[in-house]
């Protein structure tokens, strides 16, 4: 059996179809909110009532069109491919059969990165940041609010380091830090 690629597409358009309808229910949310902040509970009703019948009727359709695409390209590319497990059958048993992997590249380990600025509405002063790419957070084995050590490496470079979450003052003090008048943590 071989793949159609008239079939493929027009299963895939039709489901590309109702998902844009799906996307537009967002408006009539959009409009049940405004209508709600301008104290109008009859429109944010109806409005409401609509929306749900509206995401009902075309989460419906999206399923059924989830699932034809789905017989038309996964389904019937299992059955082409023997190297696809058999449904059912474990991932180690099918993996045991695969060739080897290529060893993995390292990653990117420089990355150059604009400084932002915004002005503080509080103050008027302007604030200066850079903000990390998921690929460097990933890298560097960083998550949002961990806190890191910048080291100058006396080239216009900068050498990131995660800093040992210390949880106490005098724990921070003894590892070398010392708190500004405005309560960030900075080491010398």
């Amino acid at each position: 059996m071989t793949l159609n690629y008239q079939k493929i597409w027009k299963k895939m358009n039709d489901l590309e179809m109702v998902t844009s309808k799906i996307v537009s229910a967002r408006e009539i949310l959009d409009s049940a909110i405004d209508a709600l902040e301008n104290h109008k509970l009859e429109k944010t009703e109806t409005l409401l009532y609509a929306a749900d019948e509206f995401l009902q009727y075309y989460l419906e359709d999206f399923d059924r069109k989830f699932k034809d695409a789905w017989k038309e390209t996964v389904v019937k590319l299992k059955e082409e491919d023997p190297c696809m497990p058999p449904w059912g059958h474990s991932d180690l048993e099918y993996l045991s059969k695969l060739p080897p992997e290529e060893p993995k590249q390292d990653k990117v380990v420089k990355w150059q990165l604009p400084v932002e600025e915004v002005e503080n509405g509080d103050n008027g002063e302007t604030e200066y940041f850079i903000t990390f790419p998921d690929d460097l957070l990933e890298a560097a084995n960083l998550e949002v609010n961990d806190e890191v050590e910048w080291v100058n490496n006396n080239d216009g470079s900068f050498l990131l380091r995660k800093i040992k979450l210390l949880k106490t003052y005098d724990e921070k003090v003894a590892a070398g830090w010392t708190m500004t008048a405005d309560g960030f943590w900075i080491r010398e």
